[in-house]
Formats: C-alpha cells, structure tokens, sequence
C-alpha cells in the first residue's frame, strides 16, 4: 500500500500523467528508476492497480495529512505572511468542476438537463484554501465532494457541501482564528449560522438582487461612507466606501444581524471599474472598512491560484476517467461471413483463374504449379 500512495502522490509531484508508464519503461531497461531513488518505492504498480485499490479509501482519510501539514507550517513561521486583522487568518470556499460528460456517469454523478434536452453528468467539489491580500502563494485544505447522500431525496449541491464541510473540519481548524470568505451563493443564514457555530467569521459576497430585505433597509438611508485615492497617472483610481452595520440578513423575527459593507473603483473621469458589496460578523467602521474590503476581494485567489493551478498547471484535475458509458453500448463491426467454394469459385474465375480439378483425398498431389498464382490468400476477394 505505501507504493501504490506513492505511486498516485508522484503524478502530481512531477505533474506528468505519464511519469509511472515512464518509470516502469526505465526500470526494465536500465534496472532502476527515478520512482525509485527519488520517491522511495520498491515496485511500481499499475494505473488499474492504484484505482482498484485506492478508490475505496474514504477521502477523509487524508484529512489529518493537511491538518499536520498547516500545524508544522505554522509553527516554522511559514504562516505569519498569511495572517491579518489581528492574527486572523482567511479561509476561501469555492465550487469547482472536475469532471463532466453526456456519456460517462457512474452512482456518484450529479445531473442537469441543458437547453437541447440533454443530460449532463458531473463531478463537483467545495475547496478550501488559505489566502491573504497581496500573496500570490496560497494553501489549499482538504476539499468535500458534492455527491449523493445516503438518505437524502434532493440532489446535493455546493451551499450543503460546505456546510458539510465545516461540521467535519471547522473545530480542526478553528486555533487559525478563521474568517470564511464565500460569493454570494454562501451569503445566506444557514451558511453563516454554521460558520459562527464553528468558531468562525465570515465575510460574503453580498448581491442586492438576492438580498431584497437587507437591501430595503439602505435605501433613502444616508450611509457612513469616505473616499481616498491611490495611484498616479494611468493607474490613478478613487476608492469610494460605504457601510452600515446591525442590518438583518433576511426577513423573520430570527433573522441574523450583519454588517454591510460596499466597495466601488472609479477612474478620474468617473467610469466605475469595479464594485462590490459584503456582508461580514466583523466590525465595520472608518478604521475597518479598508482592511475588510480588501480581504472580501481575495476570495478570487482560490479559482486563479488554486483551481487554476490544479486544472492548467501539470496536476491534471479534470484528468479522472470513470464510469460507464450511458444507453446501449456501440455495435461492435459485424465480422465478414465465410464463402463458401462455390461463391471463391465464382470471384477466381472473374480474375481469370481456374481452379484445378478436385481429387479423391488418396489421390491427391502437392503440386505448386497446379495453381497458377500461388497462395489463394493473395487473392483480392
């Protein structure tokens, strides 16, 4: 088993899909292989062998390689460049495909009908990753799959999945001080009643078309708001801020109070490049507004940074082939009927041949020249 680890952890150490039929090419001919000397392995197994034997492994199992992975991390200092607000550190949660087909489908797919009335089968996952404002290096945690649950008539989704996720892996990571950063399909009660219940803040991307209650309060209201600029020339933009705080997220007399929190970018001529709106937990004031602003915009890191890289970088995400083929499997080529001699009869003697005389078993003769063009397989029929 530890060869067969090693084995699906070396793919995606050299980013090669082709590294262990290379490896194994090596070690025939030269004896020994990079397999060997670099990764410790003793034998090199097949791709069919490592599915077969890895797939029923439950993927939490590998939840306490991450755990231990951030701990030693953390206490050699490597975190500190990730921390802010106050020793905080944010946690990016995100849906990403990785795989999807017409044909292919196994128990585990999610389905959709598209426009053309066609099914759609895929695979999804919830990621978690470790991000800060202004570090491109990131550092992804264990992910939860969306598949169907035992039990459950809906189909799962993303919104179940991290909260999934955060029951199974909020209290372990709870001594980072998290604060989750989500789009606004995470901007919801449920999500962030999980997300406090776990020792966490949050700060959600927050659209006024589907928070219609929150919205309501901030018309006709004059908001506390300021403006400062930044940069010189071309890149010279004004930051416009605005922000109100104990605003119920939806309606009900149970409704969780939230503070919101908007940021707009504008060039001189006044063209507004970009702008968005959060909902946070966090105090929101003049001093925050910034910090906070600034942290909400980083969730992005976890599609560039970390779906990305896993996707088009040489780790080959999507690269997962599985399942049957849906509907009746192709026709195989019908094989060609055996002629019979009078049917070989009849084509030979439109190419001009004659076919000698059939004798008795006791009479007959080995006679290369009795047939005038050698070998009835070189004929064209």
């Amino acid at each position: 088993m530890a060869d067969i680890g090693l084995a699906a952890f070396s793919i995606f150490f050299m980013q090669s899909p082709s590294f262990l039929a290379r490896q194994r090419a090596l070690a025939e001919s030269r004896g020994r292989s990079n397999a060997q000397t670099l990764l410790g392995m003793t034998t090199i197994p097949c791709d069919n062998h490592i599915r077969q034997m890895l797939d029923g492994a439950p993927t939490d199992h590998f939840d306490a390689v991450f755990a231990g992975l951030v701990r030693d991390l953390d206490e050699r200092g490597g975190l500190a460049p990730l921390r802010c607000l106050k020793g905080r550190t944010l946690i990016a949660l995100d849906g990403s495909e990785h795989f999807c087909s017409r044909k292919i489908t196994c128990p585990h797919c999610s389905t959709r009908k598209r426009a053309d009335g066609a099914t759609e089968y895929f695979h999804s996952f919830v990621g978690a990753t470790l991000v800060a404002p202004g570090h491109a290096t990131v550092l992804p945690l264990p992910p939860e799959f969306v598949r169907p649950q035992d039990g459950a008539k809906k189909q799962d989704c993303e919104p179940t999945a991290a909260r999934r996720w955060l029951a199974r892996l909020g209290p372990a990571y709870a001594w980072l001080k998290p604060v989750y950063l989500g789009d606004d399909l995470y901007a919801h009660q449920p999500m962030c009643a999980a997300i406090l219940a776990v020792g966490g803040s949050f700060i959600l991307g927050c659209k006024p078309s589907s928070h219609k209650t929150l919205t309501e309060y901030l018309r006709g209201v004059a908001l506390d708001g300021f403006r400062e600029t930044k940069g010189v020339g071309s890149a010279k933009r004004i930051h416009r801020y605005r922000w109100m705080t104990e605003l119920p997220l939806r309606d009900g007399k149970d409704a969780l109070k939230v503070n919101w929190l908007e940021i707009e970018i504008a060039k001189p001529d006044g063209k507004v490049t970009y702008r968005n709106s959060f909902i946070t937990d966090l105090p929101v004031s003049r001093r925050t507004v910034v910090d906070l602003a600034a942290c909400g915009r980083t969730r992005w890191k976890i599609e560039n940074e970390t779906f990305n890289v896993l996707k088009n970088n040489g780790y080959n995400l999507e690269h997962n082939p599985h399942g049957e083929l849906v509907g009746p499997r192709p026709r195989p080529h019908p094989r060609p009927q055996v002629q019979g001699k009078r049917e070989i009869t009849q084509k030979i003697g439109k190419l001009g041949y004659k076919l000698p005389p059939q004798r008795a078993p006791d009479q007959m003769t080995v006679n290369p020249e009795s047939v005038p063009c050698g070998n009835l397989a070189t004929y064209p029929f």
